[in-house]
């Protein structure tokens, strides 16, 4: 069975009108029994944890993180409560971290708050993960501010460069790749991948963007990641069934979660 390691099913749901029976028959076919869902705000939160038991009942087991999104950062309120009173129901912070590709708000708005997420992780004792566009090596600098702290850390929808991925993977900490692995011209991450190997990765849809190759351009969603397995299956000359049994290892060490 695959995992999803990173999806938003309420923007994918509310906004992009994907009706949750399509998500959900979709996982089965493609044999996805695990989602990890990523908010951004209370009402993401709530709704996740109403869509939880109806999952469930097909088969699907529903994961959530919480944290505020440096786009958000410029009119985020420092009011964690809504992440602090669910700590239970959460297996993550994020994402959270840097995004000096867009600027939507200013850098120093995104570090302050990036910071907040990272010693709101500590006090909960909960991993982070990362969004680093544009940004990993200033993501990395700032979370060697509390190395000894900081234990437990997933660069998600990694598009950063060869030589960060090789010192990320130096730290212990693990990598995610969306459908961008399935594009032909992301050479720099099949080789990223081919270099890491399988020990500290795990593989995403960040639906309802990036749909993989034969979707591209199209909604994604979560049941969708069997092709970012299936593709790297292909390009390691590996059966796609180890690649499941390794990135289902590393999803519970990293989350201490039972599958």
């Amino acid at each position: 069975m695959f995992i999803d390691s990173h999806a938003h099913l309420s923007m994918l749901i509310n906004e992009r009108k994907i009706h949750k029976d399509q998500i959900i028959q979709e996982l089965n076919k493609n044999n996805v029994n695990t989602v990890l869902n990523i908010s951004g705000n209370s009402r993401e939160l709530s709704d996740a944890f109403e869509l939880e038991e109806e999952f469930s009942l097909s088969g699907i087991k529903i994961l959530h993180a919480a944290g505020v999104h440096p786009h958000e950062a410029r009119k985020a309120s420092e009011d964690y409560s809504w992440i602090r009173e669910n700590a239970s129901k959460i297996v993550a912070i994020g994402e959270v971290g840097l995004d000096f590709y867009y600027d939507f708000s200013p850098r120093k708005d995104q570090e302050k708050v990036f910071r907040n997420m990272i010693l709101l992780s500590i006090e909960l004792n909960k991993p982070l993960i990362i969004h680093g566009r544009d940004a990993e090596e200033r993501v990395v600098s700032i979370l060697d501010e509390q190395e000894k702290e900081m234990k437990k850390v997933l660069f998600h929808c990694y598009t950063g460069k060869h030589d960060t991925a090789l010192k990320i993977i130096g730290k212990n900490w693990l990598i995610s790749f969306s459908g961008i692995l399935t594009f032909k011209k992301s050479i720099e991450f099949h080789n990223i991948l081919k270099d890491i190997g399988l020990n500290k990765v795990m593989f995403e849809t960040d639906s309802p963007f990036l749909a993989p190759v034969p979707f591209r351009g199209k909604v994604n969603t979560p049941g969708k990641v069997y092709h970012v397995y299936e593709f790297a299956s292909e390009l390691l000359d590996i059966n796609i069934g180890e690649i499941e049994q390794q990135v289902a290892g590393n999803f519970k060490d990293l989350f201490e979660v039972n599958l």
